[in-house]
């Protein structure tokens, strides 16, 4: 009884302080991949110019026409490893079984993350309590963003035309062409 009320009420406590963080404009998360933590300030992110490299890549293939799956391909054609097996050879560690099997998801991730215009957005999720590890997604109204934060990997305007071209992006049938009900209805499960 008496712990569940300690581990609760520690849970407030760092949710609070983390909040402030994330109000005042803090990363409240590990860079992602094409950044890492300045040696000088460990709030600070700076571009990792080899991986930053592969993320430019990565939008201008999406740029190009090219969907994840297809970007996914081409960068395990060109043996580029992914995210996972680029840290552990940086830190010495063993690479994992497949370290040029990028995944389409991975690409997604990287495409919608609005980090590499050098702008911070907290908030992107929450949990409900401290004994659930689901995260809940959340709202751009609930997003907390705060712009120019650190150096940009990808210009604003390349972003926002990936966001649009990413939106209406249908994909095509069997005879190459869009269904008559393509965007429109979805299936039920």
């Amino acid at each position: 009884m008496f712990n569940d009320f300690y581990a609760k009420d520690t849970s407030k406590k760092v949710r609070a302080i983390k909040r402030a963080q994330g109000q005042a404009g803090e990363h409240l998360t590990k860079p992602p991949y094409g950044y890492m933590v300045s040696p000088a300030d460990k709030k600070l992110w700076i571009v990792d110019e080899e991986a930053a490299a592969v993320v430019k890549r990565i939008f201008d293939l999406c740029i190009g026409g090219k969907g994840p799956m297809q970007i996914a391909k081409i960068l395990k054609e060109d043996k580029v490893p992914t995210a996972k097996a680029y840290y552990a050879e940086k830190k010495g560690k063993a690479l994992p079984e497949n370290p040029y099997n990028w995944k389409d998801s991975s690409i997604v991730g990287i495409l919608e993350r609005m980090d590499y215009c050098g702008h911070t957005v907290n908030f992107k999720s929450y949990s409900k309590s401290h004994k659930l590890k689901k995260r809940i997604p959340t709202t751009k109204e609930q997003q907390a963003i705060f712009y120019n934060t650190h150096e940009a990997i990808v210009e604003d305007a390349v972003f926002e035309r990936i966001q649009e071209l990413r939106a209406n992006k249908r994909r095509p049938t069997k005879a190459d062409r869009q269904g008559l009900f393509s965007g429109l209805v979805y299936c039920a499960d």
